[in-house]
């Protein structure tokens, strides 16, 4: 029961419901104490110390750190030890105790000896060492004793592949350093040491380590002066800060706003006031509600070992004195007692599971708006705008000729343009079912029918080979309509940048598997390069919606091959 109250209280603190882990990590902590496994104690303590530190309760969360700390060294519990040192360095950091901060995580850092011990990899150990260097970089530039920071950041920075086994570390290492430097005075490798900070985490998807490098190079900039560079950056962190709801960072982006900003300074100061105010008022409401979480859960178990004593005390007394009436009333207002009591508890745990289940169908509400309008873009990218853009230079070769053939063709065109108007409206009233499947024309005659109708500029020769034993009435639409859109895509590409003499397109099954290739002998291009583009995303995201892969091969001067394959 305890492991499972724990548990629980894990994935409430993941979600960073905080109240709910706060009550299961008490109640975990109850049944742990009664049958004596104080190793498991010391681990549930320090983590409510954690919920303590992260709602800004620093002295609280010193206090339970230091309990933890007690158990855990009496279980040899090594690395919860080198944890609870690290939390409690950083809670008397949060108090401004700096000094006593610092030898903290000595303490911390002297722990790290007992690791080598217990056999612990070295990357872990070297993890270790960083980070904590990293903090005690930290204090020291908060004492301004700068050149002493560098030097620490500098030693951690050289660690044996910190770079490539922890980058988010690394990019944070390399923005403290290059901070500290700032505020010596010493500029040298500035600003480059925040730019390439600032490109590992954003290579790495490290929202909020963006921010901080934005905030540093903000600060950096407003002290040369360089007003338009520092708003480059300080506007971006704010945003972003906000979308993330990172409020320290909120405060500092507009609080260096309104000194580099004077125009829009009187706004920022209302905002920087208006959401400082906010955050003391969430602070202390998260204080009353953690301290009745604690008084309601100690009442509740108090009242329940309480009516279990006098449970047994009426029992014994009515059997001596023979009260069986009084006792049994005492028995049946004891049990009415209990059963409130439990009722309490089971509503508490009913508005926990509304709640979740609330926030998860929000999500998936969210998730399924996202994916639709994922994929109407996709839609009108790779269908409607290719195909529009296809006849286009298709009626542009044409119009310059007047024989019948031609005269045929334009018609034809003109009818694929009623068909893009089809897969138009469509797309406005129903993405499930493809428009192009309306008529009564085959899968192997539509893609025939487009690669025939190909023109450009180069005069590319276009040739498509469709392997017969693909059953294509027995594929879902789903599949057609993406092996379409791929073929369109590439052919779109190679239509606008390849200059090819020669396109091939081919379709085969080789067991249960398809494969779509589309080669050519153009120009060729940098895969790497034009990986973020709308096309390449595109193809991307077909590949997925087929469960297949993709594979982009290409070079400058050398044509390039694009290859969906997937399993029927």
């Amino acid at each position: 029961m305890a492991r499972a109250l724990y548990i629980s209280a894990d994935a409430y603190y993941a979600k960073d419901n905080k109240d709910s882990a706060f009550y299961q990590y008490s109640q975990s902590e109850k049944i742990y104490r009664k049958i004596n496994n104080f190793g498991r104690v010391g681990e549930v303590v320090l983590y409510k110390s954690y919920i303590y530190y992260d709602i800004g309760e620093y002295e609280l969360c010193e206090n339970e750190a230091f309990k933890a700390l007690q158990l855990l060294q009496k279980e040899n519990r090594v690395q919860d030890v080198y944890y609870a040192y690290n939390l409690i360095a950083l809670a008397l950091e949060g108090q401004d105790n700096n000094n006593e901060a610092l030898k903290y995580y000595e303490k911390a850092l002297s722990q790290l000896q007992e690791f080598k011990e217990q056999g612990i990899a070295n990357t872990e150990l070297r993890t270790y060492n960083a980070s904590c260097h990293n903090n005690i970089g930290c204090v020291y530039l908060k004492l301004g004793n700068y050149s002493k920071a560098i030097a620490i950041f500098n030693e951690a920075i050289s660690s044996i592949n910190i770079k490539k086994e922890k980058p988010e570390l690394y990019a944070k290492l390399l923005n403290n350093l290059a901070y500290a430097k700032f505020k010596s005075g010493d500029n040298t490798e500035l600003p480059g040491l925040f730019y390439k900070a600032l490109k590992v985490r954003g290579n790495i998807g490290d929202q909020s380590g963006v921010v901080a490098s934005n905030l540093y190079l903000g600060e950096y900039f407003a002290k040369l002066k360089d007003t338009t560079k520092a708003l480059m950056h300080l506007k971006p962190a704010y945003d972003e800060a906000t979308k993330i709801k990172s409020h320290v960072e909120v405060l500092a982006a507009l609080k260096l706003l309104t000194t580099v900003d004077p125009a829009n300074s009187p706004a920022y100061s209302s905002e920087y006031y208006k959401v400082n105010e906010e955050l003391q008022k969430a602070a202390k409401k998260a204080r009353g509600r953690f301290a009745r979480i604690a008084y309601e859960t100690d009442r509740l178990e108090f009242e329940k070992e309480a009516l279990v004593k006098k449970n047994s005390f009426i029992i014994g007394v009515s059997a001596v004195s023979l009260l069986f009436v009084a006792a049994i009333f005492s028995i049946y207002y004891l049990n009415s007692r209990n059963k409130k009591l439990l009722l309490i508890q089971q509503q508490q745990k009913a508005s926990e599971e509304i709640y979740q289940l609330m926030f998860e169908q929000q999500s998936k509400v969210e998730a399924a708006r996202r994916d639709e309008k994922n994929r109407i873009a996709m839609e009108l990218h790779d269908g409607i705008l290719n195909n529009i853009y296809a006849v286009r230079l298709n009626l542009e070769f044409i119009n310059k000729k007047l024989d019948e053939e031609s005269v045929e063709k334009r018609k034809n065109y003109i009818k694929e343009l009623q068909k893009v108007e089809t897969e138009i409206r469509g797309v406005s009233h129903d993405l499930s079912r493809s428009a192009m499947f309306s008529g009564d024309k085959s899968f192997k005659s539509l893609l025939e029918f487009m690669i025939n109708s190909q023109k450009n500029s180069f005069n590319t020769s276009f040739n498509l080979t469709i392997d017969p034993d693909i059953d294509w009435e027995a594929l879902t639409d789903v599949v057609k309509v993406n092996v379409y859109r791929i073929i369109q895509e590439a052919l779109q590409n190679i239509n606008k940048y390849s200059k090819a003499d020669n396109a091939y397109i081919r379709v085969s099954k080789d067991g249960n598997t398809v494969s779509v290739k589309v080669t050519d002998d153009g120009v060729g291009f940098e895969p790497t390069k034009a990986r973020d583009g709308i096309g390449i995303k595109n193809l991307r995201k077909r590949a997925s919606l087929l469960n297949g892969n993709l594979n982009i091969d290409s070079a400058p001067g050398k044509g390039s091959t694009v290859e969906v394959s997937f399993s029927i």
